[in-house]
């Protein structure tokens, strides 16, 4: 679930067919209006020099164009150790969490547990909230009890 964070993810991304694609049609539009504007293929210069001018820009255009790199999924975590037995407890981050806040009572000694770290991960999948998983739930069940 917790992947670590590295820098040759980039480099190990390969091409694309969808990639190599858009490369040669930009470079055919590039062609294409070079030889508008130098081949003299239509009979009137000034629509040959104007259509090879659009298709040179339309296919640099193309080259230019990059897909937007998405930002990772990360999901900041909060980490509580009782002073009194050392339990460690982790959980989502809330507002207000601040570290050596004391919250929450320990699980096994009652006393109040504090917040040692306050750090942020990036997820490999994005996590389901509690309230879509819940629902998920309640629509298996409610599917076996049609059964």
């Amino acid at each position: 679930m917790i992947e670590e964070e590295n820098d040759e993810d980039i480099l190990k991304k390969g091409v694309t067919f969808k990639s190599v694609l858009k490369n040669l049609l930009s470079i055919f539009l590039i062609i294409l209006g070079a030889l508008f504007i130098y081949g003299g293929i239509l009979p009137d210069a000034v629509i040959g020099w104007s259509t090879g001018f659009m298709l040179i820009c339309l296919g640099a255009s193309l080259i230019q164009m990059q897909k937007k790199p998405t930002d990772p999924i990360r999901q900041t975590l909060t980490i509580l150790i009782c002073s009194l037995c050392g339990l460690t407890k982790v959980r989502n981050y809330e507002n207000g969490d601040f570290v050596f806040r004391r919250i929450d009572k320990c699980d096994k000694c009652d006393d109040m547990m504090e917040v040692k770290q306050i750090y942020s991960v990036r997820l490999k999948k994005p996590t389901e909230s509690n309230s879509e998983a819940e629902d998920k739930k309640q629509i298996k069940n409610s599917e076996k009890k049609l059964k």
